[in-house]
């Protein structure tokens, strides 16, 4: 990969390789998450979802903060326009939806019989759960300790691309893991859906931001136009609620629909699932692979 800003960037390159690896790896999960799972696996899967989502927020606030060139420190109170600003509310937004699932599965976790165990076996916690972790482990790098970030807005611009292939990946996968939920587990994932949605939208504008950016007005109003179209919002989760509202009532594809599950039969609840995964609703959008938005099957509203 070729960086701008030359050879103190390096670092920051690896940060955005290991984000689109991350990317990559959705397009697995996508669809065994999609596939017949245990309680107890959908649960592991949730636990380790909340790490994911606290590294990639720890991302986004690491780029709001990113000084670029020879600009000032951010001043996210500058006024409209301001990629870092957008950025700041991507990060807000991705805990957001890490608190939505924290929150509500603490006592679940302790309900069931107690926590993953690091790293994942496929032999013992089924594909679904192993996938899980290793997307966890793409991220590593984001969990190191980090000297504040600097460079080109280039270099930004690469860095916050990578951050909405990641997160845009990681919501296509938990939309087919709400997508047959029980309750209250549906309702959690669903809302942390929504706010992964947001986070992308704030990318987004942070994107187009930049790129607007010392640009004349004439030609900055068609820079825009172009972009939105090329990178269109997905609405995940309204057409996720507007399914489920269409939706007779129908059994829960997890093997527990009661919630949290009991903790006596834990090793049964950790069988793997031997159902076919489903194909994916849709796929991630990765401008690192092609221009333009991945092909979605009509899920991008």
């Amino acid at each position: 990969m070729s960086w701008p800003g030359g050879s103190s960037q390096p670092r920051q390159a690896g940060l955005a390789r290991a984000l689109h690896d991350f990317a990559d790896a959705t397009d697995q999960a996508v669809r065994a998450w999609a596939g017949e799972l245990t309680m107890r696996q959908a649960l592991d899967i949730t636990y380790v979802l909340t790490d994911i989502l606290r590294l990639l927020g720890t991302t986004a606030g690491r780029l709001s903060r990113y000084r670029a060139g020879s600009e000032p420190a951010p001043d996210h109170g500058a006024g409209p326009d301001q990629p870092d600003e957008e950025i700041a509310r991507a990060g807000a937004s991705i805990s957001a939806a890490r608190a939505a699932l924290a929150h509500l599965f603490r006592e679940a976790y302790r309900a069931s019989g107690g926590w993953p165990e690091p790293g994942g076996d496929p032999a013992r916690d089924g594909t679904a759960v192993f996938l899980a972790h290793l997307l966890c482990q793409r991220l590593n790098i984001a969990g190191e300790p980090w000297p504040e970030l600097s460079g080109t807005r280039e270099s930004r611009d690469r860095l916050v691309e990578a951050l909405t292939c990641a997160t845009d990946g990681l919501a296509w996968d938990i939309q087919n893991l709400a997508r047959d939920a029980p309750e209250p587990m549906h309702t959690g994932l669903t809302e942390a859906l929504a706010h992964l949605d947001d986070a992308f939208a704030h990318l987004r504008e942070a994107l187009i931001c930049s790129a607007k950016r010392d640009i004349a007005p004439s030609g900055a109003g068609e820079i825009d136009r172009n972009m939105r179209l090329a990178i269109p919002l997905p609405g995940r989760a309204r057409a996720l609620r507007a399914r489920n509202a269409r939706s007779a009532p129908h059994p829960a594809r997890t093997a527990a629909a009661d919630f949290p599950c009991p903790a006596a039969g834990s090793a049964a609840m950790r069988s793997p699932a031997t159902a076919p995964a489903a194909s994916p609703a849709a796929a991630p959008w990765h401008p690192s692979r092609r221009s333009g938005p991945k092909e979605n099957h009509g899920h991008h509203q």
